[in-house]
Formats: C-alpha cells, sequence, structure tokens
C-alpha cells in the first residue's frame, strides 16, 4: 500500500489540475451589466453571443431600444457601433450569427419594416470591432442561406403597362477580398 500512496497522490493533483483548468471557450463577460454601467440609459432589445473569428473568446451583440447596436469584446469593452439601425419601436429586429466560412461568422441585424421591406447590416469582427460588410433594403423581404449567402428580394417595376416582376439578388462573401460580391438582379443602398 504505501508504494502506491506516491502515485495516487499525483493522479489526485493531475486530476485536480485538469478539472480547475480553464474552459477552451472561455465565458463570455455579462453584456447587459457591461452596457448598463457605462451607458446606464440603454436598455436591451436584443442580445447575442458567440465567437464570430473562431479565436475560442466569445463577444456578445447587443441592439438598444434606442436602435444602437454595441459590441461587448470577450475583454469585457463595451463599443458602440451602428446607431439608430431601428427606427421605431413597432420594427421588428432580429439578429443572426452565420457562417461565411468554416473558419469565419459574421453577424446580420435585421429590420422588418411594415408592410413588406427587410433592411439587412452585415458586420464582420476586423481588428477587435465590427465593420459593417454590406448593406441592402429588399422592399419583398430578405433571408440568409444555409451557405451563408444573403438574398435580396424586390420589386422590379415595369417601364410599360405597369406592374412588376420579382427580383433576386444573391451576396457571397469573397474572403480573399475581403468583401461581398454580388449576383443577380441586386440594389444597394
Amino acid at each position: 500500500m504505501m508504494k502506491n500512496k506516491p502515485l495516487f497522490a499525483g493522479l489526485l493533483s493531475l486530476l485536480l489540475l485538469v478539472a480547475s483548468a480553464p474552459s477552451a471557450y472561455a465565458e463570455a463577460p455579462d453584456a447587459k451589466a457591461l452596457l448598463k454601467q457605462k451607458f446606464p440609459e440603454e436598455t436591451v432589445r436584443l442580445l447575442k453571443t458567440a465567437d464570430l473569428n473562431n479565436d475560442q473568446k466569445k463577444e456578445s451583440f447587443l441592439l438598444t431600444g434606442s436602435g444602437n447596436l454595441y459590441l461587448v469584446n470577450s475583454k469585457g469593452v463595451v463599443v458602440l457601433i451602428d446607431k439608430q439601425i431601428v427606427e421605431y419601436e413597432e420594427d421588428e429586429a432580429d439578429m443572426q450569427i452565420f457562417a461565411v466560412s468554416p473558419t469565419e461568422k459574421q453577424l446580420a441585424v435585421t429590420v422588418d419594416y411594415l408592410p413588406s421591406n427587410t433592411q439587412v447590416s452585415v458586420y464582420r469582427l476586423d481588428y477587435g470591432t465590427l465593420t459593417k460588410k454590406l448593406q441592402f433594403m429588399g422592399d419583398q423581404g430578405a433571408e440568409i442561406d444555409k451557405k451563408g449567402r444573403l438574398h435580396q428580394y424586390w420589386k422590379d417595376f415595369k417601364d410599360e403597362g405597369g406592374g412588376w416582376d420579382l427580383a433576386e439578388g444573391i451576396f457571397t462573401w469573397d474572403a480573399k477580398a475581403g468583401k461581398y460580391r454580388a449576383t443577380g438582379n441586386y440594389v444597394l443602398q
């Protein structure tokens, strides 16, 4: 029994060390509390937390009642990214995290205006902050497919005789160029 005591103590020490090691994914800071501390007048409308750039550190994205978009980075720093994305309380807003490649995700903020318009703003995490890479309006809606492509649907009005045809533009992320490429019938803002 005495021979196994050092082995047992060593294994126990190793087990305790492994159990107390930090997780590969660090916990995201409490984004709501940090926003409230820095901007007490803001109220959180939407909150998403994800690791956009696969660095094993989560970032938080907050859309507020005033329509402002904030980033809370993995170090707990609060950064105002965009102002008044949502203008009116009755406008329906959403945030989506979607993959544009196996190693990168981006954030899309969509705002639905009655009766059918959808504004889409897409942000990429660059050097610790979010930069807007695309913005468009789909007057017949917009969607993000499983491949990370953005679809814009809009009314292409006819010159003669009235009426319109449904037009579609497709935006695809070009990682080498660091921007979106458009195909189909698209309209940028």
